[in-house]
């Protein structure tokens, strides 16, 4: 029975251009012109959710998004660089997050691919979000297949997400803009969403079931190095609680034992997994073609008691303290944001994507007088610069075609009285640096089509990886503002420089330990290959490989086995992939050495640095010492 089942879930024609495929676009068709009665012409039914009903929606799927989030985060890094936009939606079309490169934000966001998006069947017709919800299956929605004509020019895979009780939890979906004629020149993102989907439900139904016994079930022979075909959850007397679900539906008659399935003995299997923990056992054919069991033992309650968690005030804001490490420039750097976090003075944090900038804002308006009022954050990249004007200032009725009857207060004016950070502020339109700029200096602000302004009563913290002096020395963005943001700046270094990397090691493994209710323990080699590893993608990358590795760890200690696919490769770019670790300044003529870097990264200081294999810091003083005037050559 269970081999015929296993058999009947690998040969389910989820193939591009199968039939089952164009059925499910054909059926998705139909709804969208007749039930749902929209205009191919026309505009989405539904708009994007405000800032406050987001919140909410992604408290309410806070378990969901931990689960699911490290997975769609890898899926990203293995498609990003193509130019790929990833969603996570709920299972109603709502986006709750969104992945893409910083300088492709804008182009997706006017797509309509940015937080808080509705993308069901209902709303947007026939697309790839709306159709995997309706039909509960995998769908690819390329181009012209979509129903709205200003959907024509993306490709959409995606993947519906099942929950352990095999209830809908919501669609992961990759999009790429101006994809290839061809659906076939969608295949790998397809699949890869398809085995990211895969391994989300088999983490729920792991985390959904941990009291229970689980039976991670393969067909294919060998070591086990990939996912699992099946699970099943079942008691210590063998009755089963859950089969997952690409098994469920292939059973032809319904199972109430364990022992019926794998036609083996419960108490052997305990037994074997009591003797040899994370050995899988055998249990048909030959050594290249068995099927073979691993049980992964019941989680005790309390066990994960006394680990270390970031500390935090009673409004669930982090404290200073929890971010707290040996680092010495950090602790620098906290003992002066003490001082200045009850100022009006205006905080600027640099940092590279993933240093924990947004963590450390948070950080400041918890250990500031203001921790028990708004924290508000904007990301000033992911916002259209259509939309951005509007979401900081706000509109009044009627100030443009679409406005919302009562207008919009916008997130300067929510911030009042608490913190307003606007992270990627380098990415700020020139033509609102202006308007910020009389919000910083007078305290005011005025809302499109309004005519009084508004006192508001803030604490600015900004957060940026660009060259803002860069930036002002090419014009693009304003020197009055720079100078009015960086009275107290702080860099937030990278992690591959921090000297408390196996102390942030251990803290974050704890958390993550801590959230996801389990008890483990880390190996030494594990460790060790952690606190080795680059880090391109720094604290955000840190955590998400520790999730990935609880997620998928079936036994009491997290090894090197369980850390991401290619986990310790060069990170890919546009151009190809890059060397973690650039040759350092040599000795010889570094004055020639910085300037043919600078020359053949066209002046980029970022680029320049990577290329010298040296800190920003140590570039500037060689800079400095040097006489090097860092500007750019005048355009031939």
């Amino acid at each position: 029975m269970l081999r015929r089942a296993l058999e009947a879930a690998s040969a389910v024609d989820a193939r591009l251009g199968s039939q089952a495929m164009a059925a499910r676009l054909a059926e998705s068709q139909t709804r969208s012109r007749f039930d749902h009665r929209l205009d191919p012409w026309g505009q989405p039914a539904e708009e994007v959710l405000t800032d406050s009903r987001l919140a909410r929606l992604r408290e309410r799927h806070a378990r969901f998004l931990r689960t699911a989030t490290p997975g769609v985060d890898w899926l990203h890094r293995q498609i990003g660089g193509l130019g790929y936009c990833t969603l996570l939606t709920d299972g109603c079309g709502a986006t709750l997050e969104v992945w893409t490169k910083p300088s492709l934000g804008r182009d997706f966001g006017e797509c309509g691919l940015l937080a808080g998006a509705c993308w069901s069947e209902q709303a947007q017709g026939t697309c790839g979000v709306g159709t995997a919800i309706a039909a509960e299956a995998p769908v690819l929605v390329h181009r012209e297949d979509h129903f709205l004509a200003l959907n024509h020019a993306i490709s959409c895979s995606a993947v519906p997400v099942f929950g352990a009780d095999g209830r809908l939890q919501g669609v992961i979906n990759a999009t790429a803009m101006q994809p290839p004629s061809e659906r076939s020149g969608q295949a790998l993102a397809y699949n890869l969403t398809l085995q990211t989907a895969l391994r989300i439900e088999q983490a729920l139904f792991r985390e959904g079931h941990a009291d229970a016994w689980i039976a991670q079930v393969r067909t294919r022979g060998g070591a086990w190095d990939g996912d699992p075909d099946a699970l099943i959850a079942f008691d210590e007397d063998g009755r089963i609680r859950a089969i997952s679900r690409q098994l469920a539906l292939q059973l032809t008659a319904p199972v109430d034992h364990v022992e019926a399935l794998l036609d083996l003995p419960v108490a052997r299997l305990i037994d074997f997994a009591h003797r040899q923990p994370g050995v899988p056992m055998p249990l048909l054919g030959g050594p290249d073609n068995c099927i073979s069991v691993m049980l992964r033992a019941p989680a005790m309650p309390g066990r994960n008691a006394g680990r270390p968690v970031a500390v935090r005030r009673p409004d669930g804001e982090t404290d200073l303290a929890g971010l707290c490490t040996s680092d010495p420039r950090l602790r620098q750097s906290f003992e002066r944001i003490k001082l200045l976090a009850n100022n009006r003075i205006p905080i600027l944090l640099l940092g590279e994507t993933g240093s924990g900038k947004e963590a450390m804002a948070r950080a400041i308006h918890g250990f500031s007088a203001r921790a028990d009022k708004p924290f508000v954050a904007i990301n000033c990249a992911a916002i259209p610069e259509s939309l951005i004007e509007s979401e900081l200032f706000g509109y009044r009725e009627g100030a443009f075609t679409g406005a919302r009857a009562k207008g919009c207060p916008g997130k300067i004016a929510m911030a009042d009285g608490g913190t307003l950070f606007l992270d990627e502020i380098g990415d700020m339109p020139l033509s609102l640096q202006t308007r910020l700029l009389r919000v910083l200096s007078e305290g005011e602000v005025v809302a499109l089509g309004a005519i009084e302004p508004v006192r508001v009563d803030i604490s600015v913290v900004c957060a940026t990886h660009r060259d803002l002096p860069a930036m002002v020395a090419d014009g693009s963005f304003r020197e009055d503002l720079y100078y009015r943001l960086n009275a107290a700046t702080f860099r937030l270094p990278p992690l591959r420089e921090r000297t408390d990397v196996r102390e942030l090691v251990a803290r974050v493994f704890g958390e993550e330990c801590e959230a996801a209710g389990r008890s483990l323990a880390l190996s030494r080699e594990t460790t060790d290959t952690l606190c080795r590893h680059a880090w391109p993608g720094n604290i955000r990358e840190l955590r998400n490989v520790l999730r990935f590795a609880i997620a998928i760890c079936t036994g009491e200690v997290v090894g090197t086995e369980h850390l991401p696919e290619g986990f310790g490769a060069p990170p890919l770019r546009s151009g190809g992939p890059v060397t973690e670790s650039p040759p350092p300044l040599r000795c010889g003529d570094p004055r020639k050495q910085i300037l043919d870097a600078l020359e053949d990264v066209h002046w980029n200081v970022t680029a320049a640095c990577r290329l010298l294999g040296v800190s920003r810091s140590t570039f500037y003083r060689r800079v400095g010492e040097l006489d090097i005037q860092i500007e750019r050559p005048p355009a031939s």
